[in-house]
């Protein structure tokens, strides 16, 4: 039940940190602001510094295979496409829809329908001369020649770097409500919090589910594309194969974000209109059906992949950055300029 322990954690933090990778990436070419990207980097500098600190100690295992290089940049620009689209990442949807968000409901249930669609036989078979074109380094450090300390240790000191550049910045006062609620509770439904301690959290609880798996036989960290697959079977199949550890995490994932909401009153439906809804929907098939393919959602890539070194990881994320922008162009950035013309 460990996995349903980190899922409720994580879920909780991500509703109270706000934590939202895909307006994150966003506001880097919108509104030129980096802070997302830094708490990302923070997330992966944590995990991968505890991960490869328990594999020397032969407390988990890392994942072997190849990088299948072509699925990864096709799967992440499609991601990219529907986390525009959709207006939050694949995890975000899962805790705004927590939150009573049309939108993000519609956008779980799309990428729930997505990422069962791309792993069908047929479609599979029809996808393999993506996934077929594979090199043989799977990591950054493989590739290099060089200890995987050597790149974890160049990763955490710019991550640490540019952390404390931002810090130092001057930043404009948040202007805060009187609060309501007093200690603990206070701090924890009510209180505004930093994305770098969000970041902080949830790069310990990736980290802890390395060992925390481990013990049920799965060599892995987080993720939901494979449980939201499974989840599609359970509901119309009745297969229990979705009760496993990945699972439970998704289940904690989506009640943690909801005690979150309805702690700090943020819990009620809201529908914007029908074509946010509709752009839900789509964006949310987008981003199951890319995840599908790159191997890994916005958790399983660009949190757990980057934090092994892999190449996936990696070239995932400025895979999905190209299909947000080119999303984002043409709904919002073009007609904005053509306005003023």
């Amino acid at each position: 039940m460990s996995g349903l322990g980190i899922g409720l954690a994580m879920g909780f933090v991500m509703q109270r940190g706000r934590f939202c990778m895909a307006g994150g990436i966003r506001d880097t070419y919108l509104q030129r602001d980096f802070t997302m990207v830094i708490a990302i980097l923070i997330v992966i500098s944590i995990q991968s510094i505890g991960l490869f600190l328990f594999y020397d100690l032969g407390w988990v295992k890392l994942p072997v295979g190849h990088f299948p290089w072509l699925a990864t940049l096709v799967g992440g620009v499609i991601f990219g496409l529907g986390m525009a689209a959709a207006g939050s990442c694949s995890t975000g949807a899962y805790y705004r829809a927590a939150e009573g968000l049309a939108a993000s409901v519609m956008a779980v249930f799309g990428f729930i329908a997505g990422s069962k669609l791309v792993r069908i036989d047929e479609v599979k078979g029809l996808l393999k001369p993506l996934t077929q074109q594979q090199f043989e380094d799977q990591t950054v450090y493989e590739t290099l020649g060089v200890s995987p300390w050597a790149v974890v240790a160049a990763l955490s000191l710019l991550t640490f770097w540019l952390a404390m550049n931002y810090l130092k910045g001057r930043r404009r006062p948040v202007a805060l409500m009187s609060p309501r609620k007093s200690g603990l509770t206070h701090w924890l439904f009510e209180s505004r919090w930093h994305p770098f301690m969000s970041a902080l959290f949830i790069g310990i609880l990736a980290l802890l589910a390395w060992p925390a798996s481990l013990e049920s036989g799965r060599v892995g960290g987080v993720g939901i594309s494979g449980p939201s697959a499974q989840l599609w079977d359970f509901v119309t199949t009745g297969n229990t194969k979705f009760f496993s550890w990945p699972g439970y995490f998704l289940i904690g994932l989506f009640t943690g974000a909801f005690i979150a909401a309805r702690g700090s009153a943020e819990q009620r439906w809201r529908y914007p209109g029908h074509k946010v809804v509709l752009w839900g929907l789509v964006g949310g098939l987008l981003m199951g059906f890319g995840s599908g393919i790159a191997g890994g959602c916005m958790l399983g890539n660009a949190v757990v992949g980057t934090a092994v070194l892999s190449w996936q990881g990696w070239l995932f994320i400025p895979a999905i950055l190209l299909g947000s922008w080119f999303f984002n162009y043409f709904a919002l950035v073009r007609p904005i300029r053509l306005a003023k013309i």
